[in-house]
């Protein structure tokens, strides 16, 4: 069984990752949505066309998609090729491999390792993202994502206490 699921979709900045994993093998493959691509739904659509293609995976294997909107063309494009396609949350491994590539991504560009995301409350972990990019001059060029405005309150408050949130992100990755 294959699985397919995303990450990062909805932070403002980096880019988004899908991951296909195959449950049997372990074997996984990222597919990266750049941050400047606006229509995410296409772009990714047309990437796993070209990894199903490239990969040579025959449609007696079933696949399992996550229920992201993301997905819904691809769906469509695989069941008119007579693939067994289930659509439900992908398994605690598969997810588990999207967010970490995703994560590895923002550690990447400086967001500190000792934040992470925590039961599964992505509200909170994308502000955490907000305050550490407004606060600590990360603001770097080509991380935002074209299609996504940043969070207003975060900045707001990071431009009114930059002090303090430079210090909780300082302490936090000196640990």
């Amino acid at each position: 069984m294959l699985e397919i699921d995303d990450a990062g979709g909805g932070c403002f900045i980096g880019p988004e990752v899908l991951v296909i994993h195959r449950l049997e093998t372990k074997e996984a493959w990222y597919l990266i949505i750049p941050e400047q691509i606006i229509d995410r739904v296409e772009y990714g659509t047309k990437l796993l066309k070209r990894y199903f293609k490239d990969l040579k995976i025959s449609s007696g294997e079933p696949v399992r998609l996550c229920r992201g909107e993301i997905f819904d063309p691809f769906q469509k494009y695989l069941e008119k090729r007579g693939f067994q396609v289930e659509r439900e949350k992908v398994s605690p491994a598969t997810d588990a491999l999207a967010e970490a590539k995703f994560l590895e991504i923002l550690n990447s560009y400086g967001f500190p390792k000792e934040l992470v995301l925590e039961q599964r409350n992505y509200y909170q972990f994308y502000e955490m993202v907000a305050f550490w990019y407004y606060s600590s001059k990360n603001q770097k060029r080509g991380i935002r994502k074209a299609r996504l405005q940043p969070p207003y309150r975060a900045r707001r408050i990071a431009q009114k206490y930059p002090h303090l949130f430079q210090k909780i992100f300082h302490e936090e990755a000196a640990g």
